[in-house]
């Protein structure tokens, strides 16, 4: 009996055994990406930062960013405040404020190199913050950046019930669209 042998695999095998390197180019691939996807996040945060002080300046709103919440273990160095710490908790959403007129506003800023922003991108605790604050009459949303090219400010009642609106859990430039937020002359127009 002979046995068979798939036309494109040469050995039988059903899979295609791959070199080391193409595994160390993957990681390192993944690595470039995630530090690149963390310096965009990071630079997101100061756009929006400094959108806030300009509606400050303007007495639009008055909007700050959430401080994460640290432990110190170990001073290393008191007369240059260096030391290690450790995050407590999850985070709090990442700004929170007061627009004009007294409304209360909180939202979290999530960038993506990728093609969809994920459901789960948000923790608990801030799930939790975002549902007590929207209850209570705040404005509530996520601002997302797609590649820093694309701005978006979905509505937290959207992003709560992406999974019945969009029959998924992430959604995409096109699932979004109206909710698109200009970025001009260095100011990202949230509000």
């Amino acid at each position: 009996m002979n046995k068979f042998i798939p036309k494109n695999y040469a050995n039988g095998s059903r899979t295609i055994s791959k070199p080391k390197e193409y595994f160390k180019k993957t990681r390192n691939d993944k690595q470039i990406a995630g530090a690149s996807a963390k310096k965009n996040g990071q630079y997101f945060e100061s756009v929006i930062e400094i959108t806030c002080r300009y509606y400050k300046q303007h007495q639009i709103a008055d909007i700050q960013k959430t401080p994460e919440p640290m432990r110190i273990l170990e001073t290393l160095d008191k007369s240059k405040g260096i030391f290690k710490a450790v995050f407590e908790k999850q985070a709090q959403p990442d700004f929170k404020g007061v627009l004009k007129g007294g409304r209360t506003i909180i939202f979290e800023a999530k960038h993506t190199n990728g093609k969809s922003i994920a459901q789960d991108r948000l923790s608990l605790e801030q799930i939790e913050n975002f549902t007590s604050h929207h209850k209570l009459g705040a404005e509530c949303f996520v601002l997302v950046s797609f590649e820093m090219r694309n701005f978006y400010k979905i509505p937290w009642e959207i992003w709560r019930d992406m999974q019945f609106i969009f029959k998924k859990k992430s959604v995409n430039q096109s699932d979004i669209k109206g909710y698109e937020v200009e970025y001009m002359n260095g100011i990202l127009n949230f509000i």
